[in-house]
């Protein structure tokens, strides 16, 4: 019962903080609270009896990939007058985009026949439940290895074009900026 109420309560409280980072004017502020949903997942993965999961997910992404987010917004100083002139297109834009995903979704899952009705058993085994990183290590790199490897070059492109976008807004004449 207790556990119950604190998953509804942390998944508030992510949920809170993810429409804080959604709504919030400031780029700072947005990524402290982007820091703030993912304590709360990760509370929910403690919640779990996924320590590590957790553990995890504060010292890479609350640790390492956020804190590189402020650095690079500090970075760049960001002029919000162009970007709050013409947020009403921008927002419509967003609504059509996620109207027709949800759309989508809905006909993927629910009407079409491009799913099988029952997945096939796997054919592998499951790997038994470890808390020991080495485990954990040993098949994050061998076995998906190449997805770890997609996610880094993901963010390294990210990271590059946030550099190009400020060196081109600095290269540009001040009035078309």
């Amino acid at each position: 019962m207790v556990e119950n109420a604190l998953f509804y309560l942390f998944a508030a409280f992510t949920l809170v903080s993810g429409l804080l980072v959604i709504i919030n004017r400031k780029p700072v502020n947005a990524a402290m609270a982007m820091i703030l949903t993912i304590v709360g997942v990760a509370a929910n993965f403690f919640l779990l009896n996924a320590p590590f999961l957790a553990t995890l997910l504060i010292m890479v992404y609350a640790g390492a990939v956020i804190v590189l987010f402020l650095f690079v917004i500090m970075l760049m100083d960001p002029d919000l007058k162009p970007l709050k002139s013409g947020w009403m297109k921008t927002a419509l834009t967003g609504a059509v985009f996620f109207v027709l995903a949800t759309a989508g979704t809905v006909w993927l899952f629910g009407f079409s026949e491009a799913l099988p009705a029952a997945l096939p058993a796997e054919t592998e085994t499951a790997v038994a439940y470890s808390a020991d990183a080495k485990v954990f290590g040993q098949i994050l790199f061998t076995k998906y290895a190449l997805l770890v490897e997609a996610v880094a070059l993901l963010l390294l492109a990210a990271m590059a074009a946030v550099f190009m976008l400020h060196a081109r807004r600095k290269t540009l004449p001040q009035d078309a900026q």
